[in-house]
């Protein structure tokens, strides 16, 4: 039946130059999760990159995957669905140490007149384990990482700080840019000369939920960029982020300016930082 994953749309590869591999330890295992909405899944990963699930009576569909380890015993899962109508990329954590896993559904064009914005919704659960009974705690949303600063530096070279402002929000500030210094030097004259617009403060949703102490996975929405120009944005950015090793996977869901698919996985290294700076004390361009 491997014959017919010919049909599927979407392969989820690495983005970054130096995140060259995905974990294929997963193959051969099943799982069976039960989720909190209802809903029972049997996963089967069949190889390092192809993985067949179903529901309870439903035939077995088959989907491409990706996977890195957060620990020893975290897996960070991401799958673009095909042969959907809106684009479909699902986000799983299956936590074996503690049975738990979390599910993030992120969808595109949800919202028929803004394309880009994708929207997400999460199921927490658990997974089945033979004789043994299913876990009452789960994964939960938590206010752990409010008002922390965490320096980030990923694997392209791109360095950024994220402050967690409280529990819903999360503003960026760059310390690089990638740019000629010749770009840099005409973007600031077509500022000053009023042909286009001084760049807006980064500060976007975003939703934390703990894995367990010192994990976390992290989703942005990049809602106000897409409201500010319907052309940008709307980007989910989901990340896996171990304090404890100071490693930070994450996956991207977004539209290019010609509006195909980007989807990918990135990997950076933090460090919490004390610094003060601008961006924390700016007032909020988006809310009230």
């Amino acid at each position: 039946m491997i014959e017919l994953n010919e049909k599927r749309e979407i392969v989820f590869k690495t983005k970054e130059k130096y995140l060259k591999e995905l974990d294929g330890s997963l193959a051969g295992r099943i799982f069976h999760l039960a989720m909190d909405d209802g809903e029972e899944y049997e996963l089967r990963f069949v190889t390092s990159d192809i993985v067949e699930w179903r529901r309870p009576g439903e035939a077995l569909r088959y989907e491409n995957y990706g996977a890195l380890r957060a620990d020893d015993q975290v897996y960070f899962i991401a799958s673009i669905l095909g042969g959907t109508e809106q684009k479909v990329c699902v986000t799983l954590v299956l936590d074996l140490e503690q049975s738990l896993v979390t599910m993030a559904v992120s969808r595109q064009g949800y919202y028929p007149r803004l394309p880009r914005l994708a929207v997400v919704d999460f199921v927490f659960g658990a997974i089945r384990v033979p004789d043994q009974p299913l876990p009452v705690k789960r994964h939960g949303f938590t206010r752990e990482l409010a008002y922390k600063k965490i320096t980030w530096h990923y694997a392209t070279g791109f360095i950024n700080t994220h402050y967690y402002q409280g529990e819903r929000f999360c503003r960026i500030r760059p310390l690089t840019d990638t740019r000629t210094p010749e770009a840099i030097e005409q973007e600031k004259r077509e500022i000053e000369a009023g042909l286009k617009p001084a760049p807006m403060l980064y500060e976007e949703p975003m939703r934390f939920i703990k894995i367990k102490d010192g994990m976390y996975l992290i989703s942005n929405i990049e809602a106000n960029m897409n409201r500010v120009d319907p052309k940008a944005g709307g980007n989910n950015l989901m990340f896996i982020t171990n304090l404890n090793s100071g490693c930070d996977y994450g996956r991207t869901f977004s539209r290019k300016a010609d509006m195909s698919l980007d989807h990918g996985f990135f990997v950076a290294f933090g460090e919490p930082t004390d610094e003060d700076f601008s961006v924390i004390h700016e007032i909020s361009p988006y809310r009230v």
